[in-house]
């Protein structure tokens, strides 16, 4: 009975602790998606205000046809706006569902849609940033990629290189030496 209620106990916590731990992956995964958006993004409003269109129209062609990390973040700002919301009292919803990578991008749409800044050398170099930022991520994981695949590279292709050549040498070895 008690060690029935140990396995039980013992499971329980297991099933708790890999929870935990997909959700704490999931969010880094989307933590590392939003940042990827980044870039993608900031071009899709820059292109918007270039061609002649408002930075509402910017954050609607995002919400309409951004990066998947950010649409639904873009879309609460639209649909804000749609309830009434002037666009600068929506925006900071961005920087508090996105994170702080955002807040420089709203603080350069709250200053067009206010005071009607130019802003298209702001938004290059903005993206610029944010390219750079992600090049630098991409590069920090391809520097910890040999140490994960260190773990899968000892515990399967050692015992193959000891069952393969090591144990036929031994077993050769050993006839040689009884006979």
């Amino acid at each position: 009975m008690t060690a029935a209620l140990l396995i039980a106990s013992t499971a329980a916590v297991v099933m708790v602790a890999a929870v935990r731990r997909r959700a704490t992956v999931d969010r880094i995964r989307l933590a590392g998606a939003r940042q990827e958006a980044l870039a993608p993004t900031i071009d899709l409003i820059a292109m918007t205000i270039g061609a002649g269109g408002t930075p509402a129209d910017g954050v609607m062609l995002v919400a309409e046809r951004g990066p998947p990390a950010v649409r639904a973040a873009f879309g609460a700002v639209v649909d804000r706006q749609h309830r009434g919301d002037v666009l600068i009292d929506a925006l900071p919803q961005l920087t508090e569902v996105l994170g702080a990578d955002y807040h420089p991008l709203v603080t350069a749409l709250a200053a067009t849609e206010h005071g009607g800044a130019p802003v298209g050398a702001l938004l290059q170099r903005l993206a610029e940033e944010a390219e750079r930022a992600r090049h630098q991520s991409i590069e920090l994981a391809l520097a910890r990629l040999p140490v994960k695949l260190l773990v899968p590279l000892v515990c399967c292709q050692l015992p193959a290189v000891v069952v393969g050549a090591v144990v036929p040498l031994t077993i050769v070895a050993l006839r040689h030496l009884r006979g």
